[in-house]
């Protein structure tokens, strides 16, 4: 073989090795950073808001700009990421008497759930959530939630809430912290529900050692309530 040729098949070789460990050590970040991208921050009242008016209490509707979803960590690759998928589908209502929260529900609509991966979508629809058969999950509050006197004024407040928690057909009680915030004649409502996927009938899904998730996740939520007609 010509010395040209064999040089020139040297180089190839070189940089198709190059090529494959380059894809094997940086495909899997590539995927995660740039496919993938960052995670949205999590659900959480702001800073954007009017002025405290009008009396505190009685039923207020989960209003337009709500929001619910979930958040799961996944090992993609060898990389760390946050899953998160998200939907504006959200009802419910809430009773307030003074500085507390005598009743609320909450209803998600599982089938708009989005999240930045089509594929990571059709599987929680279907083999994740079975939302042809389980197309909502629900959270009712069983105990009165007590904001304290400075959420009357319009500060910001924080409590644990207790209730039971309904997804995939499985009801379970939870306690969770959540922050609320009077914004104009409203409540701005956020909080994150721990739960374990196994207590809902719920398993994981991975793809051999590629994909991996964690057993444990959260479910977010940003209720803008407004008073009732």
């Amino acid at each position: 073989m010509p010395v040209k040729l064999r040089t020139y098949w040297k180089r190839y070789l070189l940089g198709a090795v190059a090529l494959v460990v380059v894809l094997a050590v940086g495909g899997p970040l590539f995927y995660a950073k740039v496919i993938e991208g960052d995670a949205a921050a999590p659900l959480a009242v702001g800073t954007d808001r009017t002025a405290a008016t009008g009396e505190l209490g009685g039923t207020y509707a989960v209003s337009a700009g709500s929001e619910s979803g979930y958040r799961v960590h996944e090992i993609l690759g060898g990389q760390s990421i946050d899953a998160v998928g998200r939907t504006q589908d959200v009802s419910g209502s809430a009773t307030v008497s003074g500085s507390q929260v005598t009743a609320g529900d909450v209803t998600v609509q599982l089938a708009t759930v989005k999240s930045d991966q089509a594929r990571r979508d059709n599987q929680f629809t279907g083999t994740i959530m079975n939302v042809a058969e389980h197309p909502t999950a629900t959270f009712r509050l069983t105990e009165a939630v007590d904001l304290g006197e400075g959420f009357t004024g319009g500060e910001r407040a924080t409590a644990d809430a207790t209730g039971e928690l309904t997804v995939r057909g499985v009801t379970r009680p939870v306690t969770f912290p959540l922050t609320a915030i009077r914004n104009g004649g409203g409540i701005d409502v956020s909080g994150s529900v721990p739960v374990t996927f196994a207590d809902f009938g719920v398993t994981p899904p991975s793809i051999g050692d590629f994909v991996t998730v964690d057993p444990t996740g959260q479910i977010e939520f940003l209720l803008k309530l407004t008073p009732a007609a």
